[in-house]
């Protein structure tokens, strides 16, 4: 279970607090949550699933590429 902050934080104070922790945080709309360690049954089932995917875009002309997790995503919204 996720447990969230009680206050909003900037993009900033975010990254200063990942680099204070091993913890695996998340920041959502200015809300920090942080999440568990997945289960070994959650990893033999992206290992498998990152194996087909990989396997399946090899040699194909595709911009799309595989990564495992954890991984780092910049999403920005623009309005």
């Amino acid at each position: 279970m996720s447990m969230a902050q009680e206050r909003f934080v900037s993009i900033e104070e975010f990254y200063a607090m990942r680099g204070k922790t091993d913890n695996l945080l998340e920041y959502v709309d200015g809300v920090v949550f942080m999440s568990p360690s997945p289960s070994v049954k959650h990893q033999r089932i992206s290992s498998r699933l990152h194996v087909k995917l990989f396997a399946f875009l090899e040699g194909k002309k595709s911009d799309c590429e595989v990564f495992h997790a954890p991984f780092t995503l910049h999403a920005f919204l623009s309005v």
